[in-house]
């Protein structure tokens, strides 16, 4: 990651084919990131369902829709993550609200 930094800092206007590949590095970089935290047991949370087990999830915003039920996850904002039971941060996202 420190490589792709120091290549954008020192070079403003990069190649398409540079911004072209650059989806793929970033998923690369993911990978391996969340490979690492996978082998020191820190794993991201899951859901079962679409509607938010509070335990794991926090609401951080909610909008309206009408083509899903309330209380129905929408976006995931930010990943949550534990490690063995313990919730190390929770899972962030937007559910649906009727619209009024």
């Amino acid at each position: 990651m420190g490589a792709l930094l120091d290549y954008l800092e020192n070079n403003p206007n990069p190649s398409p084919e540079f911004i072209e590949r650059l989806p793929r590095s970033v998923s690369a970089v993911n990978r391996k990131f969340l490979s690492v935290l996978g082998k020191r047991q820190l794993i991201p949370i899951e859901l079962e369902s679409q509607e938010p087990d509070f335990n794991l999830c926090r609401v951080v915003d909610r909008e309206e829709r009408t083509d899903v039920p309330d209380q129905t996850i929408t976006k995931i904002v930010r990943r949550g993550f534990r490690w063995g039971e313990k919730i190390i941060r929770p899972k962030e996202v937007i559910t649906a609200k009727p619209v009024v």
